[in-house]
């Protein structure tokens, strides 16, 4: 049996989610309706695979919406006369697409059960029926090629696309792995430039930041308040009052480092 011919009264077949998505595109931007097919297909994938879940899903709720307004209007469209005219030339064309020399009589299947049309007749090779039959045998067959090419080309776009975004996680799998490891880094150098400092700077003593007379003291260095002590100490060095506190100092970090004891300064201290 033969496949029925297109049906040109027939209301047409809804859209995927994705094809009314790029149908959306085409219209809103003149840059992608100008693109090439190929091209213009790639730009709409990759938007289409960066859209959230709810943005998707209003594109799925209007092709489920067009697939129930498609099946009521096909069903209105079987009661009309174009549906049966296109019925019976189904009917016909199926009957002369019968074997030339068939013995038996073939069954046809239309859209209707149990329609079932015998068919004892010879189509002789050249007249009308013969070459109508073949006409639309390639019309058809020429709709299902396009058809076909279509959809590989957005089955490799799609493809290309998923290949794509897999590089690009790894990609940033590998730079987040890699900048764990300088944050790793930075924060053990870190640590241990205060311990160094704590170790050097142990013997010295600032004056405590206060102006309560009760709370007056001194205030030593530690290992969670280095930032603080170097604060102060720079705020101290450039009151002349503290001028031998900030020669000690001087000192002190230039016999750690000439013993190193700070590992980590490298420069010349003046």
């Amino acid at each position: 049996m033969r496949k029925a011919p297109y049906d040109k009264n027939a209301p047409r077949r809804p859209l995927s989610a994705f094809m009314l998505f790029m149908k959306k595109r085409r219209q809103e931007s003149e840059y992608i309706a100008s693109q090439s097919f190929s091209d213009r297909n790639r730009i709409i994938a990759t938007e289409w695979a960066a859209l959230s879940a709810e943005e998707k899903q209003v594109y799925t709720d209007q092709a489920a919406e067009g697939r129930e307004s498609y099946k009521k209007l096909f069903a209105e469209y079987k009661t009309t006369d174009n549906y049966k005219k296109w019925l019976a030339s189904n009917q016909t064309v199926n009957a002369n697409g019968s074997k030339a020399g068939c013995k038996r009589p073939v069954k046809q299947i239309s859209h209707t059960k149990n329609n079932d049309i015998e068919s004892d007749c010879k189509i002789s090779i050249f007249t009308h029926e013969f070459l109508e039959y073949n006409r639309l045998r390639e019309v058809i067959l020429r709709q299902l090629k396009k058809h076909v090419s279509q959809l590989e080309e957005e089955t490799a776009l799609l493809s290309k696309h998923v290949e794509n975004l897999v590089n690009a996680e790894n990609r940033t799998k590998n730079q987040i792995n890699t900048t764990k490891e300088l944050l790793t880094n930075e924060e053990n150098l870190l640590k241990q430039l205060c311990r160094e400092l704590t170790i050097a700077l142990s013997d010295v003593t600032l004056p405590n930041n206060t102006s309560d007379i009760n709370m007056k003291g001194v205030e030593r260095i530690t290992e969670t308040s280095v930032e603080s002590f170097l604060s102060r100490l720079e705020y101290l060095k450039n009151s002349s009052s503290y001028s031998e506190l900030s020669t000690k100092i001087v000192q002190s970090i230039r016999t750690a480092c000439q013993k190193k004891t700070i590992k980590l300064l490298t420069y010349e201290i003046n």
